[in-house]
């Protein structure tokens, strides 16, 4: 008897995973569906503060991609050999809410009725960092840090504001005209996977924060 064995190969995904600061995770979120749906890669995104990504990276996590809120820690991988050149993904902005508005003057965070104020963790996060160097420049940082709750990132600060844990943080906003500082976000390439340029290309060219 004649048989005749036919055998299918079907090729894997190939998987992208990229360590992205936390103030940029739900934007790269919407972006995942699409660049899946027009590509043969499943991306996977690890969030965190950009400090604690930064040292995971230097321990050998296994990411293909680096997307900080600085350009400090992008700069250190490539100066290390542990990543490519940089490249600019936009723009994001601080600002101050209290509840569901905005506040425009940081002042206003100092009398009674404002005990507690969410501020992510100026040592690993850059909205913390960038926080304490305007209130210093302010003169404000003293009169304030004794209402800090420290957050681990900037999306763990905005939680705790609309779930009314504080009553008013430091967090990302939508507009440069609502916010008192802009952060850049820039990445990195960490491996040779053609679908990391790709990626980078597209959400670089689709981002608008």
């Amino acid at each position: 008897m004649l048989c005749l064995c036919f055998s299918t190969v079907v090729q894997a995904k190939e998987i992208l995973t990229i360590a992205v600061a936390s103030s940029l995770y739900p934007a790269m979120q919407k972006q995942v569906a699409n660049f899946e749906k027009h590509h043969h890669v499943t991306v996977r995104l690890i969030s965190g503060s950009t400090g604690r990504l930064y040292n995971q990276i230097i321990q050998g996590a296994p990411f293909d991609l680096f997307v900080a809120a600085d350009q400090e820690r992008p700069a250190l991988l490539v100066s290390q050999g542990k990543a490519v050149s940089q490249y600019d993904l936009g723009r994001g902005y601080l600002g101050i809410m209290a509840g569901n508005r905005i506040i425009a003057d940081s002042g206003d965070l100092i009398g009674p009725a404002i005990r507690h104020i969410a501020i992510a963790n100026p040592d690993v996060a850059p909205f913390g960092s960038v926080t304490r160097e305007v209130l210093q420049k302010q003169g404000l940082w003293s009169s304030l840090k004794h209402k800090f709750v420290y957050a681990q990132n900037a999306m763990q600060a905005t939680m705790m504001v609309k779930e009314g844990l504080v009553d008013a943080g430091f967090v990302p906003v939508m507009s440069s005209h609502e916010s008192m500082a802009t952060i850049h976000y820039q990445g990195v390439i960490l491996t040779k996977k053609a679908s990391a340029l790709l990626w980078i290309q597209t959400f670089g060219s689709e981002q608008n924060l």
